[in-house]
C-alpha cells in the first residue's frame, strides 16, 4: 500500500531534481530514496520521474499527480499531529474566555506561539469584561477564563486559579485637577467623573464598584484608559496598559492611599475538569509574564 513517507519522497525529489540532493536534505541514504521510490512506482504502475544522469524530472503523470500527493501528505501529517496531540492530552477543541488587563500585542504574540505549538487544535478566543467571565465558565458558555480574578467565587461549579498578580493604578490625565491635589480623598473622586468597568449580570447592565457617584461605565480597560487619556475623568486600570503613557509624563497616579493596589491575574475552570496541555501550556506563559511586571 502506499505510504504517506513515500509521497514525502517522491515530493522531495521532485523539488530538488536529484536523489542525491532529497537525501541529503531529508538525512536519508540515497539508496533508500531510490527503493522507496521504486517502490511507488510499482504500487501505481506509472513512471513518476525521468531519470537522466544525477537529474530526475516529472514525467507528465509525475507532474498531474504532484499536487494531489502534496495535499495528502499534509492531511496525513494533520491526522499524525492530532493523534498524538490526542495521545499526549491536548485538546481537540478548546473555548477560551478573557479580559482585556494584559496588553494586546501579547496577547497576539501568545496567540501566534499557540498556533505553532498546538497545530491541531482548533482554538477559539472569546474577550468579555472581567465580572462576565465566571458565570461563562459556570454556565460552559467557555472553557475556560484568563482574566483579574474576583476577590470572592460565589458560583458553585467554578474554580479560580492564581497565576500572578497585576498592578491596579487610579490613574487620571496629567491636566486633570486631580493631579493637582497633593493628596486625594474619597470625596475628591466624588466630585469628578469616573470611567468604571461596565457589566451585564442578572440585574443588568451595571457599573462595577464605581468610587464615584458621577460615573460613565465602559466595557474594558483600554476603553478605560483612552478615557483617561483624552482628560474626562480618573479610572482604574492595569499598569501594563498605562506605563507607557506614565513614562511619558500624558498620565499620572494620584496621590491617593488606594491608588495602587495589587489584584490576582489567573484562569477560571470547571471545578470538575482536568486541565489539556494546551492550558497549561497557557498557565506557564501566563505566570511567566506576570511574574515580569
Amino acid at each position: 500500500m502506499m505510504k504517506i513517507s513515500q509521497l514525502e519522497m517522491f515530493l522531495a525529489i521532485s523539488e530538488s531534481g536529484s536523489i542525491a540532493e532529497a537525501a541529503r536534505r531529508l538525512g536519508k541514504s540515497r539508496t533508500t530514496l531510490s527503493s522507496s521510490l521504486s517502490a511507488l512506482e510499482d504500487e501505481l504502475g506509472v513512471e513518476l520521474l525521468e531519470r537522466s544522469g544525477n537529474q530526475v524530472t516529472l514525467t507528465n503523470i509525475g507532474q498531474v499527480i504532484k499536487n494531489d500527493c502534496e495535499r495528502m501528505v499534509m492531511i496525513g501529517n494533520d491526522i499524525t499531529g492530532r493523534c498524538r496531540q490526542h495521545l499526549q492530552g491536548v485538546e481537540s477543541v478548546l473555548r477560551i474566555a478573557r479580559d482585556d488587563a494584559l496588553p494586546e500585542s501579547y496577547w497576539r504574540q501568545l496567540i501566534h506561539e499557540m498556533s505553532l505549538q498546538f497545530p491541531g487544535t482548533s482554538v477559539s478566543v472569546y474577550m468579555a469584561p472581567p465580572p462576565e467571565l465566571n458565570d461563562m465558565v459556570e454556565h460552559n458558555l467557555v472553557d475556560i477564563a484568563y482574566c483579574l480574578l474576583p476577590h470572592s467565587n460565589r458560583l458553585p461549579n467554578t474554580h479560580h486559579v492564581k497565576l500572578g498578580e497585576i498592578r491596579m493604578m487610579t490613574v487620571a490625565n496629567s491636566d486633570h485637577p486631580l493631579c493637582k491635589l497633593s493628596r486625594v480623598v474619597r470625596s475628591d473622586l466624588a466630585r469628578y467623573t469616573e470611567f468604571a468597568l461596565a457589566s451585564i449580570d442578572d440585574e443588568g447592565l451595571r457599573a462595577v464598584a464605581p468610587a464615584s457617584s458621577n460615573y460613565i461605565a465602559l466595557p474594558f480597560y483600554e476603553h478605560l484608559r483612552n478615557a483617561v487619556l483624552d482628560g474626562t475623568g480618573f479610572s482604574n486600570v492595569p499598569s501594563v496598559l498605562i506605563n507607557p503613557y506614565l513614562r511619558d509624563g500624558s498620565v499620572k497616579v494620584l496621590n491617593y492611599d488606594q491608588a495602587m493596589q495589587r489584584q490576582a491575574y489567573g484562569m477560571i475552570q470547571n471545578r470538575y475538569s482536568q486541565l489539556g496541555g494546551l492550558t497549561q501550556w497557557l498557565a506557564e506563559q501566563l505566570e511567566d509574564y506576570l511574574a515580569e511586571d
